[in-house]
């Protein structure tokens, strides 16, 4: 099982999706298929879906492809782990990256509620989306064992997130600017206590 859900995108779907758990899927590529490319504003695929939660899946390369503008806009909680393969959570066809590009929102995709992200052993994840995000309501993430993962969403001034990570990882995240919502100034980073910076070769130890 390569695709869990193979779907036409001729219609609407998942409109009364509120939680989506998936573990142990040991053989499958994506959750959902990718979709006809559309430029018009769907408001109702995925209108209620709020958390996504997938755990042990370790061909999984990607979770959905975005084809369409404006969905996903009630997620509120991304929680991924143990999905070794993974590259992006939300790949973006190329038209839709353009017209992201010339959007009002920073050029960034906006998800508007998103409040919760937990990465956990994604060793090769480079990006949660493959468009810049922009989520003013962000409160919390969570990352270990991400180390290819670069970049963070652009966030609101409203409120600093909470940035639960490695700290050598932390020190290599790559900014935009104050002027984006994309700065390390608007985040609280909290690292490990059990956190200890390398010693220099040829130190001892006691």
């Amino acid at each position: 099982m390569r695709t869990v859900f193979n779907i036409d995108w001729r219609y609407y779907y998942f409109e009364e999706l509120v939680e989506f758990w998936a573990a142990d899927l040991l053989s499958a590529h994506c959750i959902w298929s990718k979709q006809r490319v559309s430029d018009f504003q769907d408001n109702r695929s995925f209108a209620k879906l709020e958390s996504i939660h997938l755990f042990s899946c370790p061909r999984l390369t990607f979770v959905l492809r975005w084809s369409r503008l404006y969905i996903l806009r009630s997620l509120e909680i991304l929680h991924i782990t143990f999905c070794g393969d993974l590259k992006q959570v939300f790949p973006v066809e190329p038209e839709i990256l353009a017209r992201i590009a010339t959007s009002q929102c920073k050029g960034a995709l906006e998800f508007p509620n998103l409040k919760h992200i937990y990465l956990h052993q994604l060793f090769k994840l480079q990006q949660i989306c493959e468009a810049k995000m922009f989520s003013p309501k962000l409160e919390t993430i969570k990352v270990r064992g991400c180390w290819a993962l670069r970049r963070l969403p652009a966030v609101g001034r409203d409120n600093r997130p909470v940035v639960d990570c490695e700290k050598d990882w932390w020190e290599k995240l790559e900014w935009d600017g104050l002027e984006t919502g994309h700065d390390p100034s608007l985040f609280k980073p909290r690292h490990s206590a059990y956190y200890k910076k390398p010693l220099p070769r040829g130190s001892v130890l006691w």
